[in-house]
């Protein structure tokens, strides 16, 4: 009867471990990916815990690209047609271009994510992926892509 007795208080105290633990490393995770950076009143609002530093770029203030290419060539554009309009249009590298962010409003272009073929065709379908992303390379970025609003990444299609 003692051994028995022993047997099921070991288990009981394997099993409380076991659930210890598990508690323990979902809440890493949860707090390893829990925060962002946020666009408020146009200030930067931490989020729960960011793993990044604020952005640089000024909250809620997109600046407009010049409509004139004189002004587009000017500021360091490139004046040239863009996807299937008829006309030509500015565009400029971004100055945050390869910064982490969550979200579109911590870029001047876009907050794009690495996505593989399957995750866009599940994305056009209208679902959305955990991650990160970085702030795209141009301002206007073109076609079917991974693009971060409040830390979960959709597909954005611009022509």
């Amino acid at each position: 009867m003692r051994v028995h007795l022993n047997r099921k208080i070991f288990f009981i105290i394997g099993v409380l471990i076991t659930l210890v633990c598990f508690v323990l490393i979902l809440s890493y995770f949860a707090k390893k990916n829990s925060g962002l950076w946020v666009c408020k009143n146009n200030h930067w609002v931490k989020q729960g815990v960011p793993s990044y530093s604020k952005p640089n770029d000024p909250c809620g203030k997109k600046e407009r690209l010049p409509k004139i290419k004189e002004e587009c060539l000017q500021i360091g554009g490139v004046w040239k047609k863009l996807g299937p309009d008829p006309f030509e249009t500015c565009n400029m590298k971004a100055s945050d271009r390869g910064t982490i962010c969550t979200d579109n409003s911590e870029c001047e272009g876009l907050c794009q994510a690495n996505i593989t073929h399957e995750q866009l065709s599940e994305g056009m379908r209208g679902k959305t992926f955990s991650g990160r992303g970085t702030c795209s390379v141009w301002r206007v970025e073109l076609g079917c892509m991974g693009v971060l609003e409040e830390g979960k990444i959709k597909v954005l299609c611009i022509d």
